[in-house]
């Protein structure tokens, strides 16, 4: 089988005998994904568009073995975290399928292309919003702080601001499941002043999800 048609076996098998491979033989199909994309990004760029994210998706193994064994693919990466989103946000998937996005790894996206990592926190933050259904803005919390890494202290990144400002929105003011959510993904990054309090109801269902 060439690389497209493991890709689809995988997504057949619902990753099960990829879960079940051992480590060395993983990392080898990785790094052929990654050397066959170098030559053939259009075809690995329709597999995506064909394959709707489900809960075990080839898709997890794309964005693996993009992130950590390569940069060449970031801008890919990022119009596949908008294209995952959109889908969500326009309900022709579950909100819980945006989980397949924190299969890419963000540190070496920063760290090597600065430009596209405030793009994708922009993005994905400028998406949450107080109108959204509780669902989707809780599921993408959990991608944001799976992308929120700590950032150089020396490397003052303005957007950032404006990132913690639309979470602490939603901390405030949004339905009680996405408050309490909001605030996790706040107190990770030790952030708390600018937040009300919650009311008894709150703090209780809190103490329970």
């Amino acid at each position: 089988m060439n690389v497209i048609e493991k890709l689809k076996y995988h997504e057949e098998d619902e990753l099960e005998e990829w879960l079940n491979s051992d480590d060395k033989e993983s990392r080898k199909f990785l790094k052929e994904l990654v050397k066959y994309s170098k030559d053939n990004l259009n075809e690995i760029r329709q597999h995506c568009v064909n394959t709707i994210p489900s809960e075990f998706s080839s898709l997890s193994i794309i964005y693996e073995a993009f992130s950590e064994y390569s940069i060449d693919f970031n801008e890919f990466l990022f119009e596949e975290i908008q294209r995952v989103v959109k889908l969500a946000k326009s309900k022709r998937i579950k909100p819980k399928y945006l989980q397949v996005l924190t299969d890419i790894e963000t540190e070496d996206i920063y760290s090597k292309t600065e430009n596209i990592y405030i793009a994708i926190m922009e993005f994905l933050t400028s998406n949450l919003n107080l109108q959204n259904e509780p669902n989707f803005n809780v599921e993408l919390l959990d991608v944001v702080s799976w992308y929120l890494i700590e950032l150089d202290e020396d490397d003052e990144i303005l957007e950032s601001n404006k990132w913690i400002s639309r979470i602490t929105e939603l901390a405030n003011n949004a339905d009680v499941s996405v408050k309490i959510k909001a605030r996790e993904v706040l107190k990770e990054l030790d952030i708390s002043s600018s937040l009300n309090p919650l009311s008894f109801f709150e703090k209780l269902k809190g103490m329970f999800k």
